[in-house]
């Protein structure tokens, strides 16, 4: 069962890419919403609801086997995370794309209270700040998606 939840919380093993495994986690969303989310907002909203529910599950899980608050290796949350930037918007390469670079420069630099949240225990904590961002940058994305097209 633990290896289970290691693959899944990985990210099907993104997690363990030993240089830059957030941003391989992110990858993997990407990949993810471009083969499998439909445009149907309803879908995508059934989605959302449940990466968040499965990012908590299997961070909280992994956080126990690793023995370790946030270990590098759960990068569930970062496919959680891009999964919200990208929610509602156009699937075309410029969406996912700056989608996915917002995404990660949020998630690394924190601004905000963005840090402040992370102290949560458990699966919660591991998660919520990558949803806040994930948020933060799909507003972002609608008025570039209003100012532009």
């Amino acid at each position: 069962m633990n290896r289970v939840i290691l693959f899944f919380s990985s990210a099907f093993g993104a997690g363990y890419i030993k240089y830059a495994p957030g941003t391989f986690g992110t990858l993997v969303g990407v990949l993810l919403w471009v083969l499998f989310v439909p445009s149907m907002y309803m879908f995508q909203i059934l989605l959302l609801l449940a990466i968040l529910i499965i990012s908590v599950l299997f961070s909280s899980l992994a956080e126990e086997i690793y023995r370790k608050k946030d270990d590098q290796r759960i990068v569930i949350d970062e496919v959680a995370g891009l999964c919200f930037s990208v929610a509602f918007l156009p699937k075309t390469f410029v969406f996912l794309l700056l989608g996915f670079l917002l995404f990660r420069l949020i998630d690394i630099k924190k601004p905000f209270f963005f840090k402040n949240v992370q102290k949560v225990k458990g699966g919660f904590g591991v998660t919520i700040d990558d949803i806040i961002a994930g948020i933060f940058v799909n507003v972002i994305l609608h008025f570039v998606k209003f100012a532009f097209y």
